[in-house]
């Protein structure tokens, strides 16, 4: 399992915009309501001497079983209209959590532990009629976050796949 040395701060670069309630520019269409999923929260910060809330990034993502994405937003429409529109959906299947864990070899004692994350991912059928599932995925939950972005993900085997059919 991957870790990375915990920040002191939450970073003010977020890694998602978010425009007409979609993270803009992301392969897969992943709704605000991720946000917190995403560690993306309202913090308070003092700007010029005044307290205001801004949106900060942490690095602890948490999804949860069921989350489901597809790769466009048509595809949140009624779900018969919906499978004209996407070309794949990914559902997660099971996770566990991310968080900060002791590291008594580091200076501030604490370290990211990602957290491990299996989806699922399903692909209209023929007809566009239903949805068969057509692989299983195990990763962890910051490569998850990197398949949103871009469609490709890399397995907890190393393997890198792009879900679109092309070799990653």
């Amino acid at each position: 399992m991957r870790t990375s040395t915990r920040q002191s701060k939450r970073s003010h670069a977020l890694i998602a915009n978010f425009v007409d309630g979609f993270a803009l520019g992301w392969t897969m269409a992943v709704p605000e309501s991720f946000k917190e999923a995403l560690d993306i929260k309202l913090t308070p910060r003092i700007l010029a001497g005044k307290k205001e809330m801004i949106w900060t990034q942490g690095p602890i993502y948490n999804f949860h079983e069921g989350d489901t994405f597809y790769d466009t937003k048509l595809a949140y429409k009624k779900w018969r209209e919906a499978l004209k529109h996407f070309k794949l959906c990914v559902q997660v299947h099971s996770v566990s959590s991310s968080g900060y864990v002791t590291d008594e070899t580091k200076t501030d004692g604490l370290v990211v532990k990602y957290g491990s994350l299996i989806f699922k991912v399903y692909r209209p059928d023929e007809e566009k009629t239903a949805v068969k599932e057509c692989e299983v995925i195990e990763c962890v939950q910051d490569d998850f976050v990197t398949f949103l972005q871009t469609g490709i993900i890399r397995t907890n085997e190393k393997k890198q796949l792009n879900l679109y059919g092309e070799k990653a």
